[in-house]
């Protein structure tokens, strides 16, 4: 049955909202940008997550359906040389990081939920797997959450927006907050709290439109799922110039941490940067298998707080050091 959904919607995409309706099959593209095959541009094993997932695999799709003026992954999705992601490459990347310690993979992008149907195809031919981290935006229609939700094994989702005035303006969907508490409300429903993360990063200027919004809504209809409230936000070069274009106040960061405490919600634990640095490099003198994935970027605030994309195992070796005290 998910196969032959699949099919239908490589022949006419109805996977979101957007409702594009391209031929995938053909060479058409939608607004997501994805094509009839999933293609992975980036892959390595994070040990920064949330405990409860890390260290986890994370394997980087192109394709999405949102345009947040403030993402990270969007300049490497047209910078980097994506590959096809087939069966054989996803085996092979699975058993790397298995060897490097991994727990799970963990799918993001990009989108993954825009990937589906050739995500489909190509786990109906893998044995073994990993349990699943489906790292996802849930911009998405209540049949495609109907066809995949018993897939993953746990959904980390992204809620941004608290309404949808914000949603139009920095992702491109006038629909966003009707859309995506529509369908975590249905993921509840489906898969129970404990196959849920949502992750909330305060954006500044958002506190009182988004942040606030959104802690109310998750303590009144989504009882008992783990929140990930992050205050790590990153100035990325396409919003400088722009209100997102500054890092949160410390005065932002504390009434945003009140208000998640005043919720009463469940919080979810993350592993501690220096922990992770030992981890990794723990890992790194075990394997022998550390190796440079991609650019590190490292980011200092106006206060001093210290930002690392991409960072946790290439900078492993830096972690070693530390932890012998060589520097």
């Amino acid at each position: 049955m998910k196969l032959a959904w699949a099919k239908a919607q490589l022949r006419c995409c109805r996977i979101c909202p957007r409702d594009c309706r391209v031929d995938r099959r053909a060479g058409e593209r939608g607004w997501c940008k994805a094509g009839e095959t999933p293609a992975v541009y980036m892959d390595y094993v994070h040990f920064g997550e949330e405990t409860e997932i890390a260290p986890s695999h994370t394997l980087f799709l192109t394709g999405c359906n949102l345009d947040c003026s403030f993402c990270h992954t969007a300049p490497e999705r047209k910078e980097h040389g994506a590959a096809v992601l087939t069966p054989d490459r996803l085996s092979r990347i699975i058993e790397k990081g298995r060897w490097e310690g991994a727990r799970n993979i963990n799918l993001l992008g990009g989108e993954p939920m825009v990937n589906l149907p050739g995500l489909l195809f190509v786990f109906s031919q893998m044995t073994g797997m990993p349990p699943l981290v489906w790292n996802t935006n849930l911009y998405t229609t209540d049949e495609t959450l109907t066809i995949m939700w018993d897939i993953p094994d746990i959904f980390l989702v992204d809620l941004k927006f608290g309404n949808d005035v914000c949603g139009m303006a920095v992702c491109g969907a006038p629909d966003y907050w009707t859309v995506v508490t529509g369908r975590l409300q249905e993921l509840l429903g489906l898969a129970g709290p404990e196959a849920i993360i949502i992750r909330h990063l305060v954006l500044p200027g958002h506190l009182d439109c988004c942040t606030r919004p959104i802690l109310e809504w998750l303590a009144r209809e989504m009882a008992g799922v783990r929140v990930h409230l992050k205050t790590d936000y990153m100035v990325m070069p396409r919003v400088r110039g722009q209100s997102l274009g500054r890092f949160l106040t410390p005065r932002e960061i504390s009434a945003a941490k009140d208000a998640f405490a005043d919720s009463g919600l469940r919080s979810v634990e993350t592993v501690e940067p220096a922990s992770a640095l030992k981890w990794a490099a723990q890992n790194r003198l075990k394997k022998g298998t550390a190796k440079h994935v991609g650019d590190v970027e490292v980011v200092i605030a106006p206060d001093g707080r210290v930002f690392v994309q991409h960072g946790v195992r290439g900078l492993a070796e830096v972690g070693d050091r530390l932890m012998n005290d060589e520097c």
